[in-house]
């Protein structure tokens, strides 16, 4: 897995490299002032752990997350938006009891994240380094069992009468922060690639945990 994590500063490379060896090919491209975007990241987040009150602590394993998010250009250099991401990851966590026992568990952490983004790109033209920084809502689901289940029943109007249990899961939604360094190429008119590093940060009530992850976004200018 952190084998992939290596590709996308590869692709950036690649990108910078295509521009430089084929500036004709950059050539008339519009400037992004005054475009709206549509812009779909693929994101790789790397291992990392929460450690907790009482010694307890959850090793989350790395994975993939999509996304989807819209942008506005206010100028050639600088952009506001906004973005949606989910990933659903692995852990293995330290539980600790009452009594001081400790017991292990593992499980599937899933989190979904609303954020507000800000991107300064350094250079107008079409192969650009940018700055990026945001603020926004995580929510986090541990699928741990956090009260009794219980059922409920429906008529459905294509399957007919349907029960289904729910058990409650311990979650939390917390305030995210993520600041970025990465690559831009406005390959055409409408089309772009987008590539970079990000640390996070989730303001948890217990820990304030921080991951790294990797991006690449495709991007399509209206």
């Amino acid at each position: 897995m952190r084998r992939i994590s290596k590709l996308l500063p590869a692709i950036a490379l690649a990108a910078l490299v295509g521009g430089i060896a084929f500036p004709s090919a950059a050539q008339g491209v519009g400037h992004r002032e005054g475009t709206w975007e549509f812009q779909l990241p693929l994101t790789y987040t790397e291992s990392w752990t929460a450690n907790g009150d009482g010694g307890s602590k959850a090793d989350v394993n790395a994975g993939f997350g999509l996304g989807f998010g819209f942008a506005y250009n206010f100028n050639d250099h600088l952009q506001l938006g906004g973005s949606f991401n989910w990933s659903s990851r692995s852990y293995d966590a330290t539980l600790v009891q009452t009594n001081g026992v400790p017991r292990h568990a593992s499980g599937t952490l899933e989190s979904s994240t609303i954020a507000l983004n800000g991107v300064y790109f350094l250079f107008a033209g079409p192969l650009t380094p940018y700055a990026s920084a945001s603020i926004g809502s995580t929510f986090v689901d541990s699928n741990i069992p956090n009260g009794q289940s219980s059922t409920a029943c429906w008529w459905d109007p294509w399957w007919g009468y349907i029960c289904n249990d729910y058990t409650p899961t311990k979650t939390e939604t917390d305030v995210s922060y993520n600041v970025g360094l990465g690559v831009r190429w406005d390959i055409s008119r409408v089309m772009a690639l987008q590539g970079g590093y990000n640390r996070m940060w989730l303001d948890s009530s217990h820990s304030t945990p921080e991951f790294n992850n990797w991006t690449l976004s495709f991007i399509f200018r209206m």
